[in-house]
C-alpha cells in the first residue's frame, strides 16, 4: 500500500490536454467554459503527478500488463495517459489512443443512444417494448404488454438474472434469442426487482433498429462516435482486429507465469449494447464530456438526467465496496447510481474476454474518470474513489493498493 497525502488544494482545473489526438480531421462542436476561466494550480498538478506514479506502480504490483486512464473536469480533458504494454513480453507500449474492449460499459452507450432517439420522438421511456417489437414476448402475456423501455434498460423486466446470457456467449443472434424469452418463468412484476441482464438489455438494439430502419452499429457510429470525434471507437470484431493500435487481452495462468495473452474472441459482438464496443482512453474522454453535459447539441442535460435517475435499488455492495462514503446504490437506465454522501456518482464497470473497464462521473461537478486495462482485476475500482474525494474535501489521504 502506497499512501499519499494531498493537502491544501484549489478546485479549479486547467484545460490542458496531455496528448492531443492528431487523427481527428475536424474538431466537433462543444459548449465549454471560457478559456480565461481555466488554469492549472500547483496542487492539482501535484495530485495528477501523484496519481500517475501511483497508478503505474499499482499496475506493476498487480501484474497488469497495460492500461490507460482519462480524467475530465468541467468540460476539459485534464489528463490522459497510457501505461505498460499491449502484450506481456513485448515492448509495444500502451498510449492514450490504444483500443481496448470495454465490456458492459457499452450499456451506457445504448441508453444514451436511446435518449437521442427519444429526443427525436422515435421512442419513449414509457413506451411498451412489444409495441415497438412484435417478437418481444414474456411468459406472462399481460406483463409483456406492460414492460416498457425503461424496464429493460434498468434490468427490471421481471426476468431472472442473466436470462439467456449463455446464449449470448454462445454466439446466437438477438433475432434467435429474443423469441425464446417467452419460455422463461418470471420472478417479479415489472419495475419491482433488479435482475441484471445481457440478452434482455440488448432488446433495445432491435427496438432502435425497428424505429429507424438502421442497424445498431451504424446508429452508434452516426449519432455518437462521429459527432464526438471518437475516431478509435467501433462496435465489431472485424474493426478491432483491423486496428493497428490495440491492447491484447490477458488472463491469469500461474504464479510463475502470471498473466498471459489470449486471443480476442467474437463474444458479445452479437449483443453490442451489452458488451461489444471497442474504445481508447482518448475517445472515452470525449464520451465523458458528453455524459457530463457538454454536448447539448447531441443530447440535452435534461435527457441525461432522466437516464441517471435511480429506478431500482442495488441490495449489495459489490460495486460500491471501495467507496467509504457510499450508503445507497441504485440502477438507472444503463448506469449504476451511487449516493456518495450527497454527491451523485454515475458509474459502470465491464469485463469481457480478458479486458476490464471502469467509468465513473459526477454530473453536477463535471468530474469523471475512465480506466481501461488488458486484464481482469479490481484495481480500477480501488483507484477511482480517491479522485472524487480529492475534489470534495480540503485535505484527503489518497490510497492506492
Amino acid at each position: 500500500m502506497i499512501r499519499f497525502l494531498i493537502v491544501t488544494f484549489l478546485f479549479v482545473l486547467t484545460s490542458i490536454s496531455f496528448h492531443a489526438c492528431t487523427e481527428i480531421q475536424s474538431e466537433p462542436k462543444i459548449t465549454l467554459p471560457a478559456a480565461e476561466e481555466w488554469f492549472m494550480d500547483d496542487s492539482t498538478a501535484l495530485y495528477l503527478d501523484t496519481f500517475s506514479a501511483a497508478f503505474e506502480e499499482g499496475l506493476t504490483n498487480q501484474s497488469i500488463p497495460g492500461g490507460a486512464v482519462v480524467i475530465v473536469k468541467e468540460g476539459r480533458v485534464i489528463y490522459q495517459k497510457g501505461f505498460g504494454v499491449k502484450e506481456t513480453g513485448k515492448t509495444d507500449n500502451v498510449d492514450e489512443h490504444t483500443v481496448f474492449r470495454i465490456g458492459s460499459v457499452s450499456k451506457g452507450f445504448a441508453s444514451v443512444l436511446a435518449g437521442v432517439l427519444a429526443e427525436e420522438d422515435l421512442l419513449s421511456w414509457d413506451g411498451s417494448v412489444s409495441s415497438y417489437l412484435d417478437d418481444f414476448k414474456l411468459f406472462d402475456p399481460e406483463q409483456t404488454e406492460r414492460v416498457q423501455i425503461k424496464h429493460i434498460l434498468s434490468h427490471t423486466s421481471g426476468l431472472p438474472r442473466h436470462a439467456y446470457t449463455n446464449l449470448v456467449e454462445d454466439g446466437l443472434t438477438l433475432d434467435r434469442i429474443i423469441p425464446r424469452l417467452e419460455r422463461v418463468p418470471l420472478i417479479a412484476k415489472e419495475g419491482e426487482q433488479l435482475a441484471y441482464q445481457n440478452a434482455t438489455y440488448s432488446v433495445i438494439e432491435k427496438v432502435m433498429e425497428a424505429q429507424t430502419g438502421t442497424d445498431f452499429e451504424s446508429l452508434l457510429t452516426s449519432k455518437i462516435f462521429e459527432p464526438l470525434g471518437m475516431v478509435n471507437s467501433s462496435a465489431s470484431y472485424d474493426s478491432l482486429m483491423r486496428s493497428e493500435n490495440k491492447a491484447l487481452p490477458h488472463v491469469w495462468y500461474s504464479r510463475s507465469r502470471g498473466r498471459v495473452p489470449v486471443k480476442i474472441t467474437k463474444k458479445y459482438y452479437n449483443a453490442i449494447s451489452s458488451g461489444g464496443i471497442n474504445a481508447s482512453a482518448s475517445d472515452m474522454g470525449k464520451w465523458l464530456l458528453l455524459l457530463t453535459g457538454y454536448y447539448p447539441e447531441i443530447i440535452s442535460k435534461e435527457t441525461l438526467n432522466e437516464i441517471y435517475e435511480p429506478l431500482a435499488t442495488i441490495n449489495n455492495k459489490r460495486f460500491s465496496r471501495y467507496w467509504d462514503s457510499v450508503n445507497e446504490s441504485h440502477y438507472g437506465m444503463g448506469w449504476r447510481v451511487l449516493d456518495n454522501e450527497g454527491q451523485k456518482i454515475v458509474y459502470h464497470g465491464g469485463y469481457v474476454n480478458g479486458y476490464r473497464s471502469e467509468i465513473a462521473f459526477s454530473p453536477e461537478d463535471g468530474v469523471g474518470i475512465c480506466v481501461l486495462i488488458n486484464a481482469n482485476s479490481s484495481y480500477p475500482l480501488q483507484v477511482i474513489p480517491g479522485l472524487f474525494e480529492y475534489f470534495r474535501t480540503d485535505s484527503i489521504e489518497v490510497v492506492f493498493e
